[in-house]
């Protein structure tokens, strides 16, 4: 263990699929639900029914929902009174217009009622999906854990974070959201793109190695790559994205962005850091060895992790101590030598009553 001062210097919405195919999708889909409008209502032609035949070959998705559609459209039994509830919720929300007085040709009617059930009954296919996919989630207090998701990728959480995950990801994407801090180790797949979703960023990537720092109490988000290729997106700023190559890393200041431009995001790219030249372990990857690694680091940062890591609450009295820096190297001691190695290195005094620790200037 070791301590020195250093001289002042320093809703979500879930989709299925990524964003670049989103045209695509709908595309695709409303072609799908027309088709399947017309042969409803006994309109599909010819080659219309060859399109739609070839489109549910193509999709496991429209196909199981082209079959759950049909079953309410000719009022069949279901295999589930779960999808029967799911189904009538919609219902009972949605009222349908009355049928005009004007009369109108009756394929065409038959055409608009076929149009109106499979908007009803597509809602009920989506609370349908929801219900039996939902999300998952897997959080840690004052600890690490390690999870590994249905596709082989291996995700360690540090403390105080949470990791949102689908119960399968679908055939497009594999989509996660983090608050905190998380190594990923990303199982390759060309087919499917892994993205993580930050409040701030998205990161994403097809086979690769990463630290992601997200902490919401936390003035910026951070990236670092270890192996492969990451491209980190800012959120609210269409088509600016970052490509990261090994070694690098990624900093969003959040905070600091809204004061300067509110509109914006600062963004800052460096080489990921390590405490000596001739360490193997990055700063940043550190914690994965239960090491508390600082360097330059300011007081109050500091502070933020220890009260993640003992679970312990860290108020400053005064300006100057939260400024202060230190370089830091912490493995297995207890928060009270970590303080008192502190204190050693620099001026400030402190008090700790149980679980709440009070620094003064």
């Amino acid at each position: 263990m070791y301590a020195f001062p250093v001289k002042k210097l320093s809703v979500k919405i879930r989709t299925g699929f990524l964003f670049e195919s989103l045209p695509f999708y709908f595309m695709l889909h409303q072609r799908f639900e027309y088709l399947l409008a017309k042969e409803l209502s006994d309109q599909l032609t010819v080659e219309e029914a060859a399109e739609l035949t070839d489109l549910l070959e193509s999709s496991s998705e429209l196909k199981a929902e082209y079959q759950l559609l049909h079953q309410y459209w000719n009022r069949k039994e279901t295999s589930s009174e779960r999808d029967k509830d799911l189904f009538n919720k919609v219902l009972s929300k949605i009222e349908l217009p009355a049928a005009p007085k004007k009369l109108i040709p009756s394929f065409l009617w038959r055409l608009t009622a076929a149009a109106a059930v499979l908007v009803l009954v597509s809602l009920a296919f989506w609370f349908y999906q929801m219900a039996w996919n939902p999300d998952q989630e897997v959080s840690t207090a004052n600890q690490q854990r390690t999870w590994v998701l249905e596709d082989g990728t291996s995700v360690t959480l540090n403390a105080a974070s949470s990791l949102t995950y689908p119960k399968a990801f679908d055939s497009l994407t594999r989509e996660v959201y983090l608050v905190g801090e998380a190594f990923f180790k990303v199982a390759k797949d060309e087919k499917r793109p892994f993205i993580v979703r930050t409040h701030h960023a998205h990161l994403k990537v097809l086979g690769t190695s990463f630290n992601l720092r997200a902490y919401p109490d936390e003035n910026k988000t951070e990236t670092s790559l270890i192996e492969g290729a990451v491209e980190v997106s800012l959120k609210g700023e269409a088509g600016k994205t970052v490509r990261l190559q090994p070694s690098e890393k990624l900093t969003i200041y959040n905070s600091v962005a809204k004061e300067v431009a509110p509109s914006k995001q600062i963004i800052e790219r460096s080489s990921i850091s390590f405490f000596h030249p001739k360490d193997t372990l990055s700063i940043e990857t550190s914690w994965l060895d239960n090491k508390l690694v600082f360097k330059n680091t300011p007081f109050e940062e500091l502070a933020r992790t220890l009260e993640r890591k003992y679970g312990v609450e860290i108020e400053f009295q005064g300006k100057r101590a939260p400024a202060l820096r230190f370089n830091a190297v912490f493995e297995k001691e207890d928060i009270g030598q970590i303080l008192r190695a502190l204190k050693m290195a620099s001026n400030f005094s402190y008090q700790q009553a149980s679980d709440k620790i009070m620094i003064y200037d």
